[in-house]
C-alpha cells in the first residue's frame, strides 16, 4: 500500500507529513531489530489465532467448556493483550529507527502514529490503529473493562462465545482521557467485535505498512 496522501511516496513520510528520505542504510543489526519487532507480532498473532476456533478476520468464536469458561475467557485476554503490546513495540521500533536514520529536523514521536493520540488524520494505517491502541490503552487502566464475552451458543456442556466491546463502557470506565478519540476512525460494526478488527488488521493494514516501510528504509 503506498501512502494515501499523494503528496507523498510512503507512509511514514505521511505520518511524518513531509517529504523526508532515510540518510543512510539501516545496519544488519537494525535491519534484524525491525524484522524481529515485526515477528514478535506475528507471533502474538498466530498465537491468539490457534487459541480461537473460528477465523480472527471473519468470525472469531471460541468453544470452551462452560465449567472453564472464566479461565479460558481470562487467556483468550491475554493472549490479546501480548497481542496490543507487540504491535505498540513494533510501532515504537519504527520510531526510533526513523528518527536514527534521518536529519534532526524530522522526528516522529509516539502520538504521530495515529490521529488518536495526535497524528495526523491523512494515514490510513494511523486511523486503522487508533481503535487497537485505545484498547490496549483501556487494558492499562482497567484491564479490559470495555469488553465482554457473549454466548453464540452452546452444544452439550459447551458453549462458544465472541468477545465484544462494550462503548457505553469504554467511555465512561475506562477512565481515560477522552476516551472518544479512539473511536473517531473506526464505526460501531467495526468495534463490536474487536478480534475480527485486529485480524483484518493484521491480515492488511500491518503487512502493507511494514512492507511500505522497509521499502522506506532501503530508498537511499
Amino acid at each position: 500500500m503506498a501512502a494515501d496522501d499523494p503528496d507523498f511516496a510512503y507512509q511514514l513520510q505521511t505520518l511524518a507529513e513531509a517529504t523526508v528520505s532515510p540518510d543512510r542504510r539501516l545496519s544488519d543489526t537494525d535491519r534484524t531489530r525491525l524484522s524481529a519487532a515485526k515477528r514478535t507480532v506475528d507471533q502474538n498473532y498466530y498465537e491468539l489465532d490457534e487459541y480461537i476456533d473460528g477465523d480472527l478476520a471473519t468470525n472469531p468464536i471460541f468453544l470452551c467448556h462452560q465449567s472453564n469458561r472464566q479461565e479460558e475467557a481470562f487467556e483468550v485476554l491475554r493472549l490479546l493483550h501480548n497481542y496490543l503490546s507487540s504491535l505498540y513495540s513494533f510501532n515504537e521500533t519504527v520510531r526510533v529507527l526513523f528518527n536514527r536514520q534521518t536529519a534532526s529536523q524530522y522526528t516522529l514521536t509516539q502520538g504521530d502514529f495515529t490521529p488518536a493520540s495526535g497524528g495526523t488524520t491523512k494515514s490510513y494505517y494511523g486511523r486503522k490503529l487508533g481503535f487497537l491502541r485505545g484498547l490496549r490503552t483501556d487494558f492499562q487502566h482497567g484491564g479490559f473493562s470495555c469488553l465482554s464475552f457473549e454466548k453464540a451458543g452452546e452444544l452439550g456442556a459447551f458453549g462458544g462465545y465472541h468477545i465484544v466491546f462494550d462503548e457505553p463502557a469504554f467511555l465512561q470506565e475506562s477512565g481515560l482521557n477522552e476516551p472518544s478519540r479512539f473511536l473517531r476512525d473506526s464505526n460501531g460494526q467495526e468495534q463490536r467485535h474487536p478480534l475480527c478488527y485486529l485480524g483484518q488488521f493484521q491480515q492488511d493494514t500491518l503487512q502493507a505498512f511494514y512492507d511500505d516501510t522497509v521499502a522506506w528504509f532501503e530508498d537511499v
